[in-house]
């Protein structure tokens, strides 16, 4: 079952409780590219890329990621991920850093929680097979997937006593970068007006938006904007709408029993022959037949 678009989705419901702030998943991928377009959120992401490679673009710049590699992304960071093999299996922890707080301001919170939250302190970008500290870090990562998945009695202050653990090799290794100043949570003025763009989209994108509208959000000119955003994603605006609503409605193709119709308007179409056209050129098959693989 194709799970493309479920973390896009939940940028704009978050992720996890006030009492629950954490969220582990899987995503694997037999019969299409795992593919999640520019989000951000303010939680903490470590992803576990066990099986396939992958495309991943940071704050715009392009990464290319291994099979067994371990991603770090801190808060606010802009980021897409692009499978590029079959068959894709990842996993995500997402977790806000509150939740590692302590009442007692001790060492532990002063020199790497507190730093991390404000930014003086940076995560790695990511660590791969045969870096220091890998071995413990993976096991401790399984050790979450597990907790979670099992739901057994303490489990969550298992999840809590793990990413505890991932935070001290990280330091332990000299993996942890110590800026000794706060660093700007949104990185530039360009970085910031993208990501206003791209919420616009996850929070409209059900609506008719126009060309205008988007450049309107920003301050721009339609024929700047369109430059600019084609700069920063490399897309189009109008490329990089259907994309997102071609996303959710390929989700809702396999999680529901919905009408292709309905579908498509839910999705943002006004037309239905026009959104089998997009849809076809974007995943190589008919909406109904696309369907028919789940």
């Amino acid at each position: 079952m194709k799970n493309s678009i479920n973390a896009a989705y939940r940028e704009s419901t978050g992720h996890g409780t006030l009492f629950l702030p954490l969220h582990v998943c899987s995503f694997k991928e037999e019969y299409d590219h795992f593919f999640v377009s520019h989000h951000w959120h303010e939680e903490i992401e470590i992803l576990f890329f066990e099986e396939g490679g992958f495309f991943l673009e940071r704050n715009m710049l392009p990464e290319e990621i291994a099979e067994g590699d371990i991603v770090f992304l801190g808060r606010s960071v802009l980021h897409q991920i692009t499978g590029k093999a079959l068959p894709s299996l990842h996993h995500a922890v997402i977790f806000d850093l509150d939740m590692l707080k302590f009442d007692r301001y001790d060492m532990a919170q002063a020199s790497v929680i507190a730093p991390l939250w404000n930014g003086e302190c940076l995560l790695p970008a990511r660590i791969g097979r045969g870096d220091a500290g890998y071995g413990q870090i993976l096991a401790a990562f399984t050790a979450i997937l597990s907790a979670w998945e099992g739901r057994k009695a303490g489990w969550y202050l298992r999840v809590k006593a793990e990413l505890l653990l991932i935070l001290s090799v990280l330091e332990e290794n000299a993996l942890l970068v110590h800026t000794g100043r706060a660093e700007p949570a949104e990185d530039g003025y360009q970085m910031k007006e993208i990501k206003r763009v791209l919420k616009y989209i996850e929070e409209h994108y059900k609506e008719k938006i126009t060309l205008a509208q988007l450049a309107g959000e920003v301050g721009m000119n339609e024929q700047y904007f369109c430059r600019f955003f084609r700069r920063m994603t490399g897309k189009t605006p109008i490329t990089y709408l259907n994309d997102y609503r071609i996303g959710h409605a390929a989700e809702a193709l396999l999680q529901s029993d919905a009408r292709i119709v309905e579908i498509c308007y839910e999705s943002g179409f006004e037309n239905v022959s026009y959104f089998i056209k997009k849809f076809k050129e974007a995943k190589g098959m008919t909406p109904k037949e696309y369907r028919g693989k789940a």
